[in-house]
């Protein structure tokens, strides 16, 4: 009589759940193309009506995101949220269209607030997942395994979402590169 391992069965709901999370990771990542302008280069001017030292953006960590600050007094005009990020793609790309650097800026912060959205869905749903099999298993004994196996999935999902987190910041940061690009004289 030959011995067969047993494979552990995934509770259906728990698989629909990691089913969900993956496919809306799927949705989240997938790039959309846009097309750059094209002009002569004539056209494109730095922007004379404010100076670097007025005008750069800075990148500044908050408990929340991280800030886009403007200049040296620092006054923030933007954030990418780590939970519920916004878009901020028209902070970056400032004002003037035609400004060098401003379809760049631009495409590269819609790419940090689309990595960004599909790292906080990640993590939304690994705290939310971790949340839940903790209010479980402390209210119910009985199901260990279908908590731990919660908590593992959720745990998955934070794992997953870092680094798209991280990319969401390096786009952000050659977002400001190409913004500040405007103020060299």
């Amino acid at each position: 009589m030959a011995l067969t391992p047993s494979i552990p069965r995934v509770p259906p709901a728990l698989s629909r759940v990691a089913s969900s999370i993956i496919a809306l990771a799927m949705m989240l990542l997938a790039r959309p193309t846009h097309a750059q302008s094209v002009a002569p280069v004539g056209r494109f001017a730095t922007d004379s009506v404010c100076s670097y030292r007025t005008c750069a953006l800075t990148i500044a960590p908050r408990w929340n995101g991280l800030a886009v600050v403007a200049g040296e007094a620092g006054p923030r005009l933007a954030n990418l949220h780590f939970l519920v990020p916004r878009n901020i793609t028209a902070v970056l790309a400032g004002p003037h269209e035609a400004a060098v650097g401003a379809d760049s800026a631009a495409a590269y912060a819609r790419r940090a607030v689309q990595l960004r959205r599909a790292g906080a869905a990640l993590t939304d749903a690994g705290l939310l997942l971790g949340a839940v099999a903790a209010l479980h298993a402390l209210d119910d004994d009985s199901h260990r395994r279908r908590d731990a196996q919660m908590a593992g999935v959720g745990g998955a999902a934070l794992l997953l979402s870092i680094p798209l987190q991280f990319a969401a910041d390096g786009a952000l940061s050659r977002a400001v590169w190409w913004h500040n690009l405007r103020y060299v004289r």
